[in-house]
């Protein structure tokens, strides 16, 4: 199971490398920058933070404490946006 899964009235796309996350049950959509973008992505591939921190250690400028933060912090507002579902994954 991936580290962030999305809710089921929630769609993303990449597209552009500006990701869009749409809320089709409110019906609003959020703009995601292209670090976030890349961030996401790697959480709905990668099952682990060790793996999604190394997946995107190759794209990103940053130490490895900062991705994992990077990922804790954007999981935590897509939960709380209601746009993902929990998944128990902790850091």
């Amino acid at each position: 199971m991936p580290l962030i899964h999305l809710a089921e009235h929630t769609v993303f796309d990449p597209a552009d490398g500006t990701g869009v996350l749409l809320d089709a049950a409110e019906g609003v959509y959020f703009e995601l920058n292209p670090t976030a973008t890349l961030i996401l992505e790697a959480a709905l591939r990668c099952e682990t933070y060790d793996e999604a921190v190394g997946d995107l250690a190759e794209r990103i400028d940053a130490d490895h404490g900062e991705l994992r933060e990077g990922i804790t912090s954007l999981a935590a507002q897509l939960a709380e946006s209601r746009l993902v579902e929990p998944s128990g994954v902790t850091p």
